[in-house]
């Protein structure tokens, strides 16, 4: 999972993912890019739109938005639409491909995966009843549908314009690429050609521009689609209210909102998008992509990588030590028989959540995360597969619960010991959907997106747990802040085991977990935590909890309430300019926040 064109020192910080890469100067890859160019028609509203697109090269996002004072659709549509051997025939020009997916997947890399949903409109409101990632027979390419806008088209009387986010994600991983999908149709069953256009991604590894049409088929029919419309908007209406990101300065006079993340040397070309939470408001930059801002940033898919250790991982533990107490101290060798080794017996779900189970082949940071070994563990279709590595391949090298290794497989092992435990006392039970996404995500209101986890391609059906959530930006500081700044409760009650969550935050001086590969990094029950008193000169230790991801994602939580994050996939993870603002915001030096 480590391309070569890295740097040592960037592999590094690509294995961990996360950020003593602060303290340290980044390399950046090189990239191509192809030389294709052709005309781009002008008019993005006349009736040759959809086949224009697809002949064009790239495309500003926004002549795929509702524009500005649009006609309000005089139809209400419903029903089934189908694309007919979608692939990227318009263009397709590759900026990163550190793999040679080119080369390794071949054709089907410029195919898309069959296409067929349901969809229903209320209003201007367009909702695909396939929401959240779609499994695919696709051998790379899963798709991912999220609610649009359906608009009058003025050229033609009759007809309606759609526009859905429409995004890939690979089948094995959590590279996720967005895009937005569109097309005309009318009430006799009348469709155009289908356009879509990608031109950004959250993915270190592979980037690429890809643009094209398919014929559409729409087959109008009555879908009931009440349920889905009422949970969207009841999503929406606990959305934290959205400011621009640069009006963060006036609110809080001080702070440079302009240089947060590139003080850090994370470039725009990198971004995703970023953004801080303060007091209840969530001030966003634009959704960035080569070709303008998205016009969907609310409903952006973001894939987590490694930050699901702690949303996935941490908070299935906590949430099942808080209904099941003596979890924590289950061993992983009682739970687990392809784990009945003697390198796994005595080890807790404890220690495997805090990457400390004694068992690796280097403690060298990155090494054993950065092996080819462990990369064929991460792009492993099958649960056995997986599991059959978690167990066996790292052998015993010290005492449990006493040095930090980090290793995706151990999280692995975590989730199906997780699943195991839950199976004796809910035989029907799966990890994800019913501890948390039931129990938990939709009680908050959290997208669909959250419905399930990335899972194994087999009968097993295995959840990733370290790794494969999707998100929408909203998502992802709710979540922190539901963590951080309200103890894990839902409507007053307790959800989450408060001793382990107060050491997850760093707010039990008796339980504070590992050094993590610096005296300034610690790791604790699937969180990470930095201390920051040096970079803002503060005289005692200053810990700072956070969340880290692969290819550039750090979500921090900042002990007076601030929460801060950026999605990026430049594999830069500094954070002092969050730092800063935060603490502009709020002196932090003597925040001490309690559950």
């Amino acid at each position: 999972m480590y391309p070569e064109s890295i740097s040592d020192q960037s592999r590094w910080c690509f294995s961990l993912f996360f950020t003593l890469c602060s303290l340290l100067p980044m390399a950046q890859a090189d990239t191509t890019v192809d030389s294709t160019k052709t005309t781009i028609p002008a008019d993005p509203n006349s009736a040759s739109f959809a086949t224009e697109l697809g002949n064009a090269s790239l495309r500003s996002m926004r002549d795929f938005a509702m524009p500005p004072g649009a006609r309000a659709p005089k139809t209400r549509l419903s029903g089934m639409l189908t694309l007919e051997s979608p692939r990227f025939n318009g263009g397709f020009r590759i900026w990163a491909d550190y793999y040679n997916r080119e080369l390794s997947v071949g054709a089907m890399l410029h195919e898309l995966p069959n296409i067929s949903f349901q969809f229903s409109q209320q209003g201007s409101d367009l909702l695909p009843l396939a929401e959240g990632v779609q499994r695919s027979s696709h051998p790379y390419w899963e798709l991912i549908l999220q609610p649009g806008k359906v608009w009058s088209d003025p050229s033609d009387q009759g007809w309606s314009l759609a526009s859905i986010p429409f995004s890939l994600q690979e089948r094995a991983g959590n590279c996720t690429h967005n895009g937005v999908l569109t097309w005309r149709m009318n009430n006799e069953g009348g469709a155009s050609q289908a356009s879509y256009q990608f031109s950004s991604e959250t993915c270190g590894y592979f980037q690429f521009d890809g643009w094209g049409t398919a014929p559409a088929l729409f087959t109008a029919g009555t879908v009931e689609a009440k349920a889905q419309f009422r949970r969207l908007y009841e999503h929406r209406g606990n959305r934290l209210p959205v400011r621009p990101l640069d009006q963060l300065a006036e609110d809080y006079p001080g702070v440079d909102a302009k240089n947060l993340a590139t003080a850090d040397g994370i470039a725009k070309k990198d971004t995703t998008v970023l953004g801080m939470v303060v007091n209840g408001v969530h001030y966003r930059s634009d959704c960035f992509t080569r070709a303008g801002p998205y016009p969907y940033c609310d409903a952006l898919a973001i894939p987590t990588y490694s930050v699901a250790k702690s949303l996935f991982a941490a908070v299935a533990t906590l949430r099942m030590q808080h209904v099941y107490p003596q979890l924590s101290q289950q061993t992983i060798s009682s739970l687990l028989p392809e784990c009945d080794s003697e390198h796994w017996r005595g080890v807790t779900i404890e220690n495997t959540l805090d990457m400390a189970t004694g068992n690796y082949v280097s403690a060298v940071a990155g090494d054993d995360e950065a092996s080819e070994e462990h990369e064929n563990f991460i792009f492993a279709d099958t649960h056995r597969e997986k599991l059959t590595f978690a167990c066996n391949y790292f052998q015993r090298q010290t005492t449990p619960a006493t040095q930090f290794v980090y290793h995706t497989s151990d999280t692995y092992v975590l989730g199906a010991a997780l699943q195991a435990f839950l199976n004796k006392h809910e035989p029907k039970a799966d990890l994800y959907r019913s501890v948390l996404a039931t129990s938990l995500w939709r009680k908050l209101e959290l997208s669909p997106l959250l419905d399930d986890s990335k899972r194994t391609y087999d009968e097993a059906s295995h959840s990733f747990t370290g790794y494969g959530l999707t998100v929408e930006a909203d998502d992802l500081v709710r979540l922190a802040d539901w963590l951080a700044n309200h103890g894990g409760h839902i409507a007053g009650q307790a959800q989450l085991d408060k001793a382990m969550l107060s050491a997850s935050l760093q707010r039990d001086p008796t339980d504070i977990g590992l050094t993590a590969g610096s005296e300034a990094l610690r790791y604790n029950n699937g969180f990470w935590a930095f201390n920051a008193a040096d970079s803002l000169g503060c005289p005692t230790p200053l810990w700072v909890p956070f969340m880290s991801g692969v290819s550039g994602i750090t979500v921090a939580m900042f002990p007076n309430g601030v929460i801060y994050y950026y999605i990026s996939d430049g594999y830069v993870f500094r954070w002092q300019s969050g730092r800063e603002a935060a603490h502009q915001i709020t002196p932090l030096c003597d925040s001490a926040p309690a559950l």
